[in-house]
């Protein structure tokens, strides 16, 4: 593994305390703000709405501008945003500095992630890119015990201004490599400008059509995450095994636990057989664990196995960045990794809107 890529997962890591330290916060915000449930949705959604609008801008700019100033704009806004939160005189001023905050973290995952495909070795790029998944999901596990933590004993606004330190951090880390990142990317576009052009009519119509076949399996995971697991499992653990909110989290954190397990070494397996075997086997895996899954789980225990056995379908996740990176050379893949990005959030958006109305019709 190069240095480099340590230290952005370092970075990634602290950039998205910004989100996760707030998840548990959101019943204080809204009693201490005196808004409605439909509002603190809105508070939830604003983000993620942020960032799907700037993820395919920031490929542009990351390969225009250059990474050191995305990177820079991303994490000023994270921390500006924050510490604006934690002085919101009003729910106003804090859906301001909420969309602040998408904004911010959509720059910084687009640049980090492109910052790691171009650190990455060819024949472990994989592992490299698996930093990526890692970071976020560790985030996801870890930052709301933390933000849980410091809402209990000083109140919800400390939750921000949690973030807005380690907003402040990821800036600190991130600003030597991506100065080294982007003296590099000057360099190598010296050396290819002028370069034979290698790419016929035919390559490009491959490249687009694998290109749409990647891009319609990363929605296809994020829904199955955002929606499967996130909204349909709560839901049918209450209704059909009676589980309280204690049970149904133990057995979502142990199916996250689980693929964070799996991502480096399924990572390391699609560098050494090659990516598309492991990305059709893990998306094959995810389609039968969904299927089999409400027969399988009939009790807390089961409830449980099940989620550890879905789990195991992430180890594919990495290899579609990887593959991507492959792909797509120079100053082009800094937009393929922001399209990434932004069918990301695509799923992450119809996924729960989809199944729960699948489920509301059809059950589970």
């Amino acid at each position: 593994m190069p240095r480099e890529a340590y230290v952005l997962f370092c970075g990634l890591f602290l950039s998205v305390a910004s989100n996760n330290l707030v998840t548990p916060l959101l019943p204080a915000i809204r009693s201490g703000l005196g808004v409605s449930l439909a509002s603190i949705g809105t508070f939830v959604s604003a983000y993620g709405m942020a960032r799907l609008i700037v993820d395919l801008p920031s490929g542009m700019l990351v390969s225009r501008v250059g990474p050191r100033s995305i990177a820079l704009v991303g994490v000023s806004l994270n921390c500006v945003a924050s510490v604006v939160a934690v002085f919101a005189p009003s729910f106003g001023v804090l859906m301001a500095a909420r969309i602040g905050a998408g904004v911010g973290a959509g720059l910084l995952a687009t640049v980090i992630l492109s910052a790691l495909s171009d650190v990455a070795p060819p024949q472990i790029r994989g592992r490299v890119m698996s930093l990526y998944q890692v970071a976020n999901n560790l985030g996801i596990a870890i930052y709301p015990l933390i933000g849980g933590l410091a809402g209990s004993w000083l109140g919800w606004r400390a939750g921000f201004a949690c973030g807005a330190i380690a907003a402040a951090l990821s800036g600190l880390v991130l600003a030597p490599v991506m100065g080294r990142l982007g003296a590099m990317t000057v360099s190598s576009a010296k050396v290819r400008k002028g370069g034979p052009a290698v790419a016929g009519a035919i390559s490009r119509m491959a490249s687009a059509v694998a290109l749409c076949a990647i891009f319609f399996g990363v929605v296809a995971n994020m829904i199955n995450r955002h929606g499967f697991r996130n909204t349909v499992l709560p839901l049918f653990a209450e209704s059909r095994l009676g589980l309280n909110e204690v049970q149904t989290a133990t057995g979502i954190t142990v199916m996250s636990l689980t693929g964070i397990l799996v991502t480096i070494p399924g990572a390391a397996l699609g560098d050494r057989i090659g990516r598309k075997r492991v990305l059709v086997a893990g998306l094959v895996l995810l389609s039968i664990g969904d299927f089999v899954y409400p027969a399988v789980a009939t009790s807390f225990t089961s409830f449980v196995f099940a989620g550890a056995i879905v789990g195991l379908g992430d180890f594919f996740s990495s290899s579609q960045t990887a593959l991507l990176s492959d792909m797509v050379e120079g100053p082009r893949r800094a937009l393929a990794l922001g399209a990434y990005r932004f069918f990301v959030d695509v799923g992450a958006l119809v996924g729960p809107l989809l199944l729960a109305s699948l489920l509301a019709a059809f059950g589970a």
